[in-house]
């Protein structure tokens, strides 16, 4: 249990992930790299960064050659926007489609087609999360 994009719950997200049958199953064959963006929400009081990324579907940390990592896709937004989608009040594919949450680097559609891994993905971190980073609170039917 911990606070929400933080390495703690960073690390619990892969090791649930990794565990899991269904998400397993569903993911398997995406086979591709993603990283994270979280960019600041400081009128809410969330002043740092965020960044992480799996490697999918064995859930290991991305690398990175000097500066850049090394990823298939990034998913960028602010903290505020995936605060909505960690908690489940906005579906990730749809925030991608809509650029609430934007896609820089890789393709939405291809993504789309793992919806059912995707939404796992987000049911799995919901019950580990038991808080976040400045004024923003878990629903309350978010850890159960």
């Amino acid at each position: 249990m911990s606070i929400a994009f933080s390495p703690e719950w960073v690390e619990e997200q892969a090791k649930l992930c990794s565990d899991d049958e269904e998400f397993q199953t569903g993911i398997a064959k995406f086979n591709r790299k993603v990283l994270v963006l979280i960019h600041p929400s400081p009128h809410r009081g969330v002043t740092e960064e965020h960044v992480y990324g799996f490697d999918f579907p064995s859930m290991a940390g991305l690398e990175r050659d000097g500066d850049e990592w090394v990823t298939d896709y990034i998913l960028e937004g602010n903290y505020e926007d995936w605060y909505k989608v960690n908690e489940g009040i906005d579906d990730l594919v749809p925030a991608l489609m809509n650029e609430q949450v934007l896609v820089p680097k890789g393709s939405v559609s291809y993504v789309a087609r793992f919806l059912p891994a995707i939404q796992r993905y987000m049911a799995l971190a919901r019950t580990h999360t038991t808080g976040y980073k400045g004024d923003f609170q878990p629903s309350a039917t978010a850890a159960s």
